[in-house]
């Protein structure tokens, strides 16, 4: 059986039969990893067109209590420090497969929107991030809205970190801030988990430089 290199890579990372994997003799299990390794490569030529991606291994649901297998992979041109993951679980002879990139092509835009939502509402935003506590399956492709997902819309998960520069508020009661930030974003049906954090200035480091924080469920 052909091979290619990553595939020969990958399968030999997850599996002690690198010399028979090198020859193309796999036995059952192999093959069945080969052949969802195949359907995952797939999934992202569909899903993704506009990008190139690579498997770059594999962390088997064998031995622990997931339902699927962990693939980790990486996209041409994105230099990041964590990998993505995409999950597949085969199900009546078919894989679902669901994966967590789609968060690259929409967080900017998200982050954006909601500094302009805080900034309207005279709030000194420092910074904002956007994360997903989900993965999403095919039916949400590249062109995925970030509105519908910054609305819940799309069910994705929405972790957003908000930073604010504490020499700028006028109120020092800083759970009034926090309640003054959720209202402003209810009011433009924003959803996910909203962690506010006031540091001591711009320059401050965000980290180290914390005056308080609270988390806001926006549902």
């Amino acid at each position: 059986m052909e091979l290619t290199k990553e595939e020969k890579n990958v399968l030999s990372g997850i599996t002690f039969h690198t010399e028979e994997i090198e020859k193309g003799e796999l036995c059952e299990a192999d093959m069945e990893l080969l052949k969802e390794m195949r359907a995952v490569a797939g999934y992202f030529k569909e899903k993704y067109p506009s990008y190139t991606f690579e498997i770059t291994g594999c962390e088997p649901k064998s031995g622990t209590v997931r339902e699927h297998n962990e693939w980790y992979y990486k996209v041409a041109g994105l230099d990041r420090a964590s990998a993505f993951i995409a999950t597949a679980e085969e199900k009546d002879g078919k894989f679902e497969i669901r994966d967590d990139f789609f968060g690259e092509i929409i967080k900017d835009e998200m982050a954006d929107e909601i500094k302009k939502i805080l900034t309207k509402n005279s709030f000194p935003v420092v910074k904002v991030t956007v994360g997903f506590w989900e993965s999403l399956g095919s039916q949400h492709g590249e062109d995925i809205s970030a509105s519908d997902v910054l609305k819940g819309v799309i069910r994705a998960g929405n972790d957003i970190k908000i930073f604010l520069d504490g020499s700028k508020l006028d109120c020092k009661k800083y759970e009034d801030v926090s309640a003054s930030v959720e209202k402003a974003l209810l009011t433009e049906k924003i959803k996910g988990d909203v962690y506010i954090v006031v540091v001591k200035d711009s320059e401050g480091d965000l980290t180290k430089d914390r005056l308080f924080s609270d988390t806001l469920y926006l549902e």
